[in-house]
């Protein structure tokens, strides 16, 4: 058992509650594909010593789900301290987030915070509820998964150092991202612009912090000068984090440049 975020535990398997009736399911909403972020608001009835769920399926998007993930719970009910609350990840992980907490109070309305980094996002979620004791009722009336960074800009970075090009010789300028979660996007943006007389002399990628080369352009543009464009890349393979490279090769002589700025959004 491990803590998972500020009041959730993690239990590995299915087999973590007792189920004491068959489990009723409500319908599972498909969030539009790539928002990786659901919502059921079907309501589901709590049967006294039972257990039910409600489900979410995400589908379209990259990666594992963030360190920061939020479980936002709504469930009418008398005495909240029957009810044991958790998320189920799809490959049943399970995710403690109330344990027979809040005593005779009514109702919970409650965001709980985990850390589902280790979980892909794509799958069927659960919100399970266990009913632990007799007497009181109630439904779970809607929840909300948003299992990815909130911090968007946080996997966002720009290096705004000029560096210079060197004619038949490669260059590089390097941002470092840190503090994301899972692989990058199967959408990630490459914003350059080098300042040169010639572009087509130029080879320019994008190195990932493992080493692997995304070129982004190779010799286009002949006469022209500069780059000035976003290069969209399917990074999914890649972790976020790390240290990422902008390379520039200036494969021929007499023109000149320097690498003005970049950005990399992940």
């Amino acid at each position: 058992m491990r803590t998972a975020g500020t009041s959730a535990t993690r239990w590995l398997g299915a087999g973590l509650l007792a189920i004491s009736a068959a489990v009723a399911v409500s319908g599972s909403p498909a969030a539009a594909a790539g928002t990786c972020t659901g919502t059921n608001p079907a309501d589901v009835t709590i049967v006294d010593l039972a257990t039910v769920e409600s489900t979410i399926t995400l589908a379209g998007c990259t990666g594992n789900a963030s360190a920061t993930s939020t479980v936002e719970v709504h469930i009418v009910h008398t005495y909240r301290g029957d009810l044991v609350v958790s998320l189920v990840a799809p490959d049943g992980s399970v995710y403690i987030l109330s344990n027979r907490q809040g005593g005779s109070a009514d109702n919970i309305d409650q965001t709980y915070n985990l850390n589902l980094s280790s979980e892909p996002l794509n799958g069927t979620w659960r919100l399970r509820v266990q009913d632990a004791a007799n007497g009181d009722n109630g439904y779970i009336n809607t929840w909300t998964l948003n299992p990815v960074a909130t911090n968007g800009t946080a996997c966002t970075a720009t290096n705004p150092t000029d560096v210079s090009t060197v004619d038949l010789s490669t260059v590089e300028s390097r941002v470092t991202i840190a503090g994301c979660a899972g692989n990058a996007s199967a959408t990630s943006t490459v914003e350059v612009h080098i300042v040169h007389t010639y572009r087509g002399d130029l080879v320019v990628s994008l190195v990932a912090p493992d080493g692997s080369v995304y070129i982004l352009s190779n010799r286009q543009g002949a006469s022209a000068d500069n780059i000035d464009q976003t290069y969209t890349l399917n990074l999914s393979s890649e972790a976020r984090n790390g240290t990422w490279r902008l390379r520039v090769q200036d494969a021929a002589a007499s023109d000149s440049g320097f690498i003005n700025v970049w950005t990399l959004s992940v």
